[in-house]
């Protein structure tokens, strides 16, 4: 009989439980009795540590107090012999007032003299003159009348002692010397302070015996062990014997004091002999333990002890203390007995918790069994939505299997349809066979090093179908990974892309041309040039053009840049010439293979020409004049023939040939006065942002705002136009980022409004900056307000990290923004990776798009590339009423210029 897998998963758990309970329980009571004899073992060694870690630090100390002691009877030697020769002073020196004589007062005062003495008739004065020669000695009266430094010759310790006292009137010191009472020759160390009294002319000198301070220090600190205790109920004290096994000191057993004990043993072992095995170790390792059987002194009874000891070498001193097992036999009798009644409290609540988790694991496993009973269900429903999925996917989708090494396991009937091959053919052949020549070799090489690494790869693929015919897919590849994280086969998807690639390429084409002139732009002259190496180019434009803007129209001036154009190109077009219209009024005139000096000539033949004749424009006629500049055989011929330009405007002729001497001065000055004021305004804080309003052609509404940048000086608005290429050559230009982040973030935090912040590229790879963004934007909690619009005037070089960051930006709800759409390079590639939400279109090309239809094809080509990539379109320069209309009738999204208003500081 076949179980249902829930209640087979009921039964494993039940059985399960109970063989744990009982091999648990097994476990338990085999395991209490190893735990009780490691828990004795344990406390054993634990008391035997503890206590010897106690003795050793009572004996160090004991140790370290006798080096206190010495320190302080050394140091106090000096203050007690100086308040001994003070007291002298005082009294010679009255007598001394009187007579003037200081041998005849220190013979009156001879008697008393000889009486001053101390430490066991071992310390006494002596008196010497200027000379050295001696007055008075208390020990010898053999040294009196002779010259103490001729007795010093032979005692260097005691010559620099003297000698120290002539020069600062009073020494301390030491030397060796004769002790009294000792009638041997050996020489002992003696301490000795030597005072000046100017008065009487005369040196004191007081000494004491370095063998009679230690005398005091060891019977002061033998007083202090007779009754120090220490442990517990202080049963602890200490013993002092010598080195020649001499008992010296115990407070307990007194009739081993001042006793031999050298062949005293061990209680019950007779071969230890403790106190001269303690005496050897000590000679030989200054401090250490033994062990051996003593009888306790509290009950009388033999125990095991061991004894720390410690040598103070300098008086042959051993000073032990020890302590006794017994208190660990009653230590660890109340820990059995407490061991034992834990053990078996813990046993049955062991028992007891074993019994509830028996319970429980039946309650858990009868749940679990509903849980599987549910899951089961869902699964069923999950596996009949995924083949709902999966016949989604195949109707919309190109679809295709392989494994891992690139050959194909299955491909749906929309890739039949698309490629052209049957599955029968296609099945185990290599996707190669769809490869078109003209990917690039890194492609393929970036995909399979992304998916081999068990990543996803999306990206547009160029592939072949079977009749040759090219086709674009935009492509997702997802590497498919067993149980253990094993990839097995890979799963593709794809849709095709290639009406969106070929309208691109169409528009690129439209992007490449000037729209009022049908003259090459700005963008095709400077890929022009990338490609020669040499050639003329010339720059010229007409003289004080920006008068009729001002006092006709732009319309006017639009007409006049045409005829100008025309007359341009009529005449060069069949001279081996190119043109291009860079900005505005100006045209550029490049030629590859003529001489400068043929360029120049000709220049010179148009302008005289063409100053006489009139331009004609609705009834009004011109006769206008020309500036040009030249350069040759150069790199940077756009950058040479601009200087060119202007410095024949600055010297009022037709025609400037750049040479190297053209240095722009005051530009350069100009530069450094715009370095200074903007410092000054960042410090200032003169950097403000005006918010210009965007309005939804839809719901009728102002809804957004664009922030532009502005800077305040003397109550004047300057705008970006004049200082921004400055602040980006001299690395002002993040601190003018910040500026604007911060004020605009905080602005709108508390505007239900949505708002746009211009970056650059250079912003972009700005890795602090942008974390700054992100980081400001989360805490304001602003992202699903704020849109990045990314300015389109140069290509993005490293478009995967830019991707990748504003994906991130993306997944908190921020939107992107491509601005200038049709002035810079028009990457559609860039605009499907980076999954823009708007697109602007520039407002160069949104001002002529009444008058010029090619500009409207333009706007309606972006239009509907935008639509089909689900992007919406704002249209920048709206500045008239027919303007709007036509816009509107384009489908375009959103309107941006003066005709909804201007940028202002407040908001509308």
């Amino acid at each position: 009989m076949k179980l249902p897998l829930s209640k087979l998963n009921f039964l494993t758990l039940l059985t399960s439980a109970l063989l744990f309970s009982c091999v648990t329980a097994f476990f338990v009571f085999k395991f209490s009795n190893d735990f009780y004899e490691n828990r004795v073992e344990e406390i054993e060694k634990k008391y035997i540590q503890n206590n010897k870690i106690l003795i050793k630090n009572e004996v160090d100390k004991v140790v370290k107090r006798t080096e206190t002691l010495q320190n302080l009877a050394y140091k106090n030697n000096k203050i007690i012999l100086k308040d001994k020769i003070d007291f002298l002073l005082r009294v010679l020196s009255s007598n001394y007032s009187l007579n003037k004589n200081i041998e005849k007062t220190i013979n009156e005062y001879k008697p008393h003299l000889d009486y001053y003495k101390w430490d066991n008739n071992t310390g006494y004065i002596y008196i010497f003159d200027q000379k050295g020669k001696i007055l008075y000695h208390g020990n010898n009266k053999n040294y009196i009348s002779k010259n103490i430094f001729d007795i010093a010759k032979n005692n260097k310790e005691l010559l620099n002692l003297l000698n120290e006292v002539l020069k600062k009137d009073d020494s301390y010191g030491s030397y060796l010397w004769k002790k009294p009472n000792i009638k041997k020759d050996e020489l002992f160390k003696k301490y000795v302070y030597i005072k000046k009294d100017k008065q009487m002319g005369i040196y004191i000198a007081a000494g004491v015996y370095k063998s009679e301070v230690d005398k005091k220090i060891i019977s002061t600190l033998f007083d202090e062990l007779e009754v120090d205790r220490f442990g517990q109920n202080d049963y602890g004290y200490f013993w002092v014997q010598n080195i020649e096994n001499k008992m010296l000191l115990h407070p307990i057993s007194k009739e081993l004091v001042n006793k031999d004990l050298t062949n005293l043993a061990s209680k019950k072992d007779k071969d230890n002999k403790f106190i001269s095995e303690i005496s050897k170790k000590a000679q030989k390792e200054t401090f250490g333990y033994i062990s051996y059987f003593w009888q306790r002194p509290d009950s009388l009874k033999i125990d095991e002890k061991t004894s720390y000891f410690h040598l103070i070498k300098e008086w042959d001193l051993i000073v032990c203390s020890g302590f006794y097992l017994t208190e660990l036999k009653e230590l660890l009798k109340d820990e059995k007995k407490e061991l034992k009644r834990l053990l078996f409290n813990n046993s049955i609540k062991i028992i007891g918790i074993l019994i509830i988790l028996t319970l429980i694991t039946i309650i858990i496993g009868l749940y679990i069994s509903y849980k599987i009973k549910r899951n089961e269900k869902e699964r069923l429903e999950n596996n009949n939505m995924l083949q709902q999925y999966k016949m989604i996917l195949d109707a919309t989708s190109v679809v295709s299997k392989s494994d891992t090494k690139g050959n194909i396991l299955y491909v749906n009937d929309h890739f039949e349809k698309i490629s052209g091959y049957k599955k029968e053919v296609i099945k185990n052949r290599s996707y190669s066979i769809l490869r078109h020549p003209g990917n690039h070799k890194s492609l393929f090489k970036n995909l399979w090093g992304t998916i081999s690494k068990g990543n996803i790869w999306k990206g547009i693929i160029k592939n072949r179908r079977k009749n040759g015919e090219t086709y674009f897919s935009k492509t997702t590849i997802v590497p498919i990974k067993d149980s253990k994280g094993e990839i097995i086969e890979y799963i593709s998807s794809s849709t095709d892309v290639t009406e969106l690639i070929e309208n691109r390429s169409k528009l690129n084409d439209l992007f490449k041309n000037d729209p009022l002139t049908g003259l090459g732009n700005r963008v095709s002259l400077i890929n022009h040039l990338a490609k020669k190496s040499k050639g003329v180019l010339a720059l010229i434009n007409i003289d004080r053009f920006k008068e009729i803007n001002d006092s006709f129209n732009h319309k006017t001036g639009d007409e006049v840049i045409k005829i100008f154009a025309n007359r341009l190109f009529n005449y060069f077009a069949e001279k081996d010439c190119k043109l291009y219209r860079v900005q505005a009024d100006i045209i550029a005139i490049y030629s590859q293979n003529k001489s400068k000096d043929k360029i120049i000539k000709e220049l010179e033949t148009f302008m005289d020409l063409n100053s006489k004749k009139a331009y004609e424009v609705e009834d009004t006629k011109f006769l206008l004049t020309y500036t040009c500049g030249v350069a040759s055989d150069s790199e940077n011929l756009l950058t040479f023939a601009d200087i060119a330009l202007s410095e024949a405007k600055n010297k009022k002729v037709k025609i400037k040939e750049y040479d190297s001497s053209m240095k722009s001065i005051e530009k350069f000055k100009n530069n450094l006065q715009w370095v200074e004021k903007l410092h000054k305004a960042i410090t200032e804080d003169r950097i403000i942002a005006h918010y210009q309003p965007i309005y939804n052609y839809k719901t009728g509404k102002i809804e957004k705002y664009e922030a532009l940048m502005r800077l305040v000086e003397d109550d004047k608005i300057i705008y970006p136009n004049e200082y921004l290429g400055i602040a980006k050559r001299t690395k002002l230009y993040p601190e003018l980022t910040y500026k604007m982040v911060e004020k605009v973030i905080n602005k709108f935090s508390n505007i239900n409004k949505e708002f746009s912040l211009n970056l650059s590229v250079e912003d972009l790879m700005n890795e602090e900056l942008m974390t700054y963004i992100f980081d400001f934007a989360q805490q304001k909690k602003i992202f699903h307000k704020m849109v990045l619009e990314i300015v389109e005037s140069e290509e993005i070089e490293d478009s995967d990290y830019i991707t990748k960051l504003l994906e991130k930006f993306k997944e908190k709800g921020c939107k992107i923004a491509i601005d200038d759409f049709g002035s810079g390079y028009s990457n559609y590639d860039y605009l499907i990776k980076l999954q823009a939400d708007y697109i602007k279109i520039d407002g160069s090309i949104i001002k002529h798009i009444l008058e010029d239809e090619r500009t409207q094809n333009l706007v309606k080509s972006i239009v509907s590339f935008a639509k089909k990539s689900n992007m919406k379109v704002i249209a920048e320069f709206v500045s008239s009423k027919e303007i709007d209309e036509l816009l509107r009738k384009l489908g375009v999204d959103y309107a941006q210029g003066f005709y909804y208003g201007k940028p202002l500081e407040d908001l509308i």
